[in-house]
C-alpha cells in the first residue's frame, strides 16, 4: 500500500522556513500566552522557532492558523496568501501543496483531510505493552475519500504503534498502525488490537472449534498465544488494524 498517497506531510524546503513564518505570527505577544491559545507548552514552541527545527504535526498547525486567522498552506509551506479570508481560484492539492493560483484554508483542509487522534502508547508485537487509556499525544492527517473508500467512520478510528518484531515483515517495530474501534468482532486471518489482561498486543486472531481463540504471531519464532473459552473474559477487542505506516 502507498503510505505516501493517503497520509500527508509538508515539504522539506517549506518547514525549513516554518519557524521565522511563526516568529512573525507570534509577534510581541507572550509565548505563554500564545502557547495556551493553541494547546502547545511554552517549552514545545521554543522548538519551533529559530534556530528550531523541530517539525510540527497538523494539529498544532490547524490550531495555530485559526487561532491568528491566516492560510494553512502559508503557515505550513510558505505558499498561497497569507490571510485566510482572501479568496483565490479553487485549491487542487497535488501531494503537499497545488497551483499558486489557489490555496488551502483552514475550512478546506478540514474538508479534505480527517484528523486522527494518536496515543504515544505502543502496542506490542513482541511482549506486551500498557492499556490504550492514555490522552491524545498528535494527529495523523488522512484524505476524507480514502476514509470513504475504506468504509471507515472517521470518529472510530485511532492511530497507536506497535513495539517489538513478533508481527515482522507485515508489522515492523515502531510502525503507525491505523485502527478502527468499530471493529471489534474477530475476524479469522485479520490483525486486532486487543487487550488481554492489561497488556495490549496487535496479532491475528482466529477462533478454533471448541470456542476458544488464538493470537497468532506473523514472526514464527513467537508461539501462539491461546485463550481457552472458558478464559475469553480476559480479552477485549480494541480494534482491527486497517493500516500500517513503516519507517523507510
Amino acid at each position: 500500500m502507498n503510505e505516501k498517497s493517503n497520509t500527508v506531510a509538508f515539504d522539506e524546503d517549506g518547514i525549513a522556513t516554518f519557524p521565522e513564518r511563526l516568529k512573525e505570527l507570534i509577534g510581541n505577544e507572550s509565548l505563554r500566552k500564545f502557547g495556551q491559545a493553541v494547546g502547545i507548552s511554552e517549552g514545545g514552541l521554543r522548538k519551533y522557532l529559530p534556530p528550531g527545527s523541530s517539525k510540527p504535526t497538523f494539529d498544532k498547525l490547524v490550531a495555530i492558523a485559526r487561532y491568528k486567522g491566516v492560510n494553512l498552506e502559508w503557515l505550513a509551506t510558505g505558499n498561497g496568501a497569507k490571510d485566510a479570508e482572501i479568496k483565490q481560484a479553487g485549491p487542487h492539492l497535488e501531494g503537499s501543496r497545488h497551483q499558486e493560483s489557489g490555496y488551502l484554508s483552514v475550512d478546506e483542509f478540514n474538508e479534505e483531510f480527517v484528523l486522527v487522534p494518536g496515543y504515544h502508547i505502543q502496542v506490542s508485537a513482541g511482549n506486551g505493552s500498557c492499556a490504550i487509556d492514555a490522552p491524545v499525544k498528535r494527529y495523523l492527517a488522512f484524505r476524507r475519500k480514502y476514509i470513504k473508500y475504506k468504509g471507515l467512520d472517521p470518529k472510530q478510528l485511532a492511530i497507536v504503534f506497535a513495539k517489538g518484531d513478533s508481527m515482522e515483515p507485515t508489522i515492523k517495530d515502531n510502525d503507525s498502525l491505523l485502527v478502527d474501534l468499530s471493529s471489534r468482532t474477530p475476524i479469522d486471518g485479520n490483525i486486532f488490537v486487543v487487550r488481554l489482561g492489561d497488556e495490549l498486543y496487535a496479532k491475528r486472531v482466529q477462533k478454533s472449534y471448541d470456542g476458544s481463540i488464538r493470537l497468532i504471531s506473523d514472526n514464527k519464532e513467537y508461539q501462539t498465544i491461546e485463550v481457552p473459552k472458558e478464559e475469553l473474559g480476559q480479552i477485549c477487542i480494541i480494534g482491527r488494524v486497517v493500516q500500517r505506516a513503516t519507517d523507510l
